[in-house]
């Protein structure tokens, strides 16, 4: 009888334990992962919010660059790149000096056909200048220089910078139309990413008004920012503790409120993400 007693004791203990164990074991672990999860959601979210009061179609990107994840809303919309799509033509020219066709130091000379008004000092430099490739490059990435741009173009060809793009995997890209999604211009980086020698043509631009200001000071960026008409969009690599990828691209935008709302969008991302 008191082995019985005992062995109904042992069954009944063991049925407790069993389910106490599986409990938590089951309440525990996907509750860690849903507060991950969480926090993504509910920033984009809160930047809906944000955007949808406001004027034009806002979209974002994120992607952390040690391969931690990725999210945005609207990530694979068509919208205007403006001078974000001069970075093809940065790695365009860039691939002829990492092949030897040209080194840093090589020069061109400036035609008529090579002046374009708008961005950067290169306009007012008369026909028949030597200017060398680093110029140009730096021109391009540090103050968005139109005519170093249509150099570029004119001399590297719109079929070689469409093709680099190609490689890069950017499906939703064209060049010739200034048009690009968050999610190939996140790729862009990608690729810039592993490339820090181009980092030095993209930092300190003379468009520090953007993503720039909702970062801390110490922050380190490297990026490209566009502008047109109802146009205010900025994309780059932010350093901090966990490097990532942002890209705020729209159409559409009140300048007034797009130049409160993109430095705020990247406060709110690199807090969650620092």
């Amino acid at each position: 009888m008191k082995k019985i007693l005992i062995l109904l004791v042992l069954v009944i203990a063991g049925g407790i334990f069993y389910k106490y164990l599986i409990f938590n074991v089951q309440y525990s672990i996907p509750k860690i992962q849903e507060s991950k999860i969480d926090k993504h959601e509910v920033l984009i979210e809160e930047i809906k919010e944000m955007t949808a009061t406001a004027s034009g179609t806002w979209t974002m990107y994120v992607y952390r660059t040690d391969g931690g994840g990725e999210y945005g809303f609207n990530q694979n919309e068509v919208m205007p790149g403006a001078s974000i799509m001069k970075l093809p033509a940065l790695l365009s020219i860039w691939d002829r000096v990492d092949s030897g066709q040209l080194t840093v130091d090589s020069e061109w000379k400036i035609e008529s056909a090579d002046i374009a008004p708008g961005s950067g000092p290169m306009q007012f430099m008369k026909p028949g200048t030597l200017v060398t490739v680093e110029r140009v490059m730096s021109e391009l990435g540090k103050k968005s220089d139109n005519t170093a741009w249509r150099m570029i173009n004119r001399r590297i060809g719109y079929e070689e910078i469409e093709n680099r793009i190609q490689r890069i995997g950017l499906l939703n890209t064209n060049y010739r139309e200034l048009t690009t999604t968050p999610a190939d211009v996140g790729k862009m980086w990608m690729y810039i990413y592993t490339r820090p020698e181009l980092w030095g043509y993209l930092e300190d631009s003379i468009y520090e008004d953007r993503i720039s200001l909702g970062l801390p000071r110490d922050a380190r960026l490297v990026h490209k920012v566009g502008t047109d008409a109802g146009v205010w969009i900025d994309s780059g690599i932010i350093m901090g503790k966990n490097p990532f990828i942002l890209v705020i691209l729209n159409e559409g935008v009140d300048r007034d409120e797009a130049q409160k709302l993109v430095p705020e969008i990247t406060r709110r991302v690199w807090e969650l993400e620092q």
